[in-house]
């Protein structure tokens, strides 16, 4: 386990540790691009960005973590969430959205 997250390792355990930490990096990728496309003029759904980016970022590092990428909280599976952050932003935002009615509650602005 890296230096950088050792501490909190040892407070809350590895699996809390890097949950919290793939929340914060989810959370900061996912409103970075929904800032990002507000800039484009592109219409997003903040909530369902942010919630994307969180499971994209959990998601990519338990699969890190189980490729033998690295141990939880290693840097290299931590940047593996923040990549399938990314790339669950994207493919939520290349999902259709006509089908959904304005009632439904992950599309409402």
């Amino acid at each position: 386990m890296d230096a950088s997250l050792s501490a909190a390792a040892a407070i809350v355990g590895a699996p809390n540790a890097q949950f919290l930490a793939l929340l914060l990096i989810g959370g900061l990728v996912g409103w970075s691009a929904t800032k990002l496309w507000h800039v484009l003029h592109v219409d997003v759904r903040a909530g369902a960005l942010l919630l994307s980016a969180v499971t994209g970022a959990w998601l990519a590092a338990e699969l890190a973590v189980r490729a033998g990428v690295g141990q939880r909280c290693a840097d290299a599976v931590l940047i593996a969430g923040a990549i399938g952050a990314a790339l669950f932003c994207v493919g939520c935002r290349a999902l259709p959205h006509a089908n959904r009615s304005p009632e439904d509650i992950a599309v409402r602005h």
